[in-house]
């Protein structure tokens, strides 16, 4: 069994067990990158709801599809 030090984080198998992903998946061809929003608690739960109303697997993909145009939004009076 060897000896060598390794400095925290360098070890072989520490190494072995990371998983890089560059991005997020995207069903559109391109890497997702992570962004900001300010929204109230009772705004992220309407989100998250008319999201799945909406076919939606979160509020990203829904905000994706709304900015791309497959998903159209009524105002409502």
């Amino acid at each position: 069994m060897s000896n060598q030090q390794y400095s925290q984080g360098q070890h072989p198998n520490s190494l072995s067990n990371l998983t890089y992903h560059q991005g997020r998946k995207s069903d559109f061809g391109q890497r997702k990158k992570t962004r900001g929003v300010s929204i109230t608690d009772e705004g992220w739960e309407n989100m998250k709801s008319l999201a799945s109303k909406h076919g939606c697997s979160s509020v990203s993909d829904f905000l994706e599809k709304i900015a791309r145009g497959i998903v159209e939004l009524k105002a409502s009076a």
